[in-house]
C-alpha cells in the first residue's frame, strides 16, 4: 500500500545519500521504501512494545519480589525470540545474526552445569564476523568461555 501511494505521488521522494529524490518505482527506489517501513516497526512499534513489557516485567518481579520470570514477555520481544540459547547469546552482546549462526552450530556451545558456556574454538570459526564479535565478548566476559 506505501509503494502504491509513492507510486501516485513521486514527489513524496526517497532518501538516498542525506538526500531526497523524486520515488521513480524502480526495485533500489521499492527497497528503500520497504527498508524504511521495517526500520520504522522496528525502531518506534517494537520499541513501544518492549518498554510496555519492561514496565510489566519490572513490577511483576518487584510486587511478587523475584528476579526472573519464567515467561519474560519483555525479552521475548526484545530479543525477538523465546529460544533460551538465543535470549543468553544476544543478553551477553552477541548480535541476533551471530546468535542466530551459532544456534545453527551448537558444536561452539556447551549446557555445564545447567549454564550455557561458548567454546574457544569459536574464535576460529568459519564466519569472520562471529569470529569478531566472539573475541570482543571474551574480552569483555571471559567467565562466558571455556577451552574446548
Amino acid at each position: 500500500m506505501l509503494l502504491n501511494i509513492k507510486k501516485d505521488h513521486p514527489s513524496s521522494g526517497v532518501e538516498i545519500e542525506r538526500k531526497i529524490v523524486e520515488y521513480d518505482d524502480s526495485i533500489k527506489h521499492r527497497n528503500i521504501v520497504i527498508s524504511d517501513t521495517l526500520n520504522a516497526i522496528e525502531d518506534v512499534i517494537l520499541f513501544r512494545i518492549a518498554n510496555y513489557f519492561l514496565r510489566f516485567s519490572s513490577e511483576y518481579k518487584r510486587f511478587h519480589n523475584i528476579d526472573v520470570m519464567p515467561n519474560d514477555w519483555y525479552e521475548y520481544v526484545e530479543y525477538g525470540t523465546t529460544n533460551p540459547l538465543t535470549i543468553f547469546l544476544q543478553r551477553n552482546g552477541f548480535s541476533r545474526e551471530a546468535s542466530t549462526y551459532i544456534k545453527q552450530h551448537l558444536e561452539y556451545i556447551t549446557d555445564a552445569n545447567g549454564e550455557y558456556k561458548i567454546k574457544t574454538v569459536l574464535l576460529d570459526c568459519p564466519s569472520k564476523s562471529v569470529c569478531k564479535e566472539a573475541a570482543e565478548i571474551k574480552y569483555n566476559i571471559p567467565e562466558l568461555f571455556i577451552e574446548s
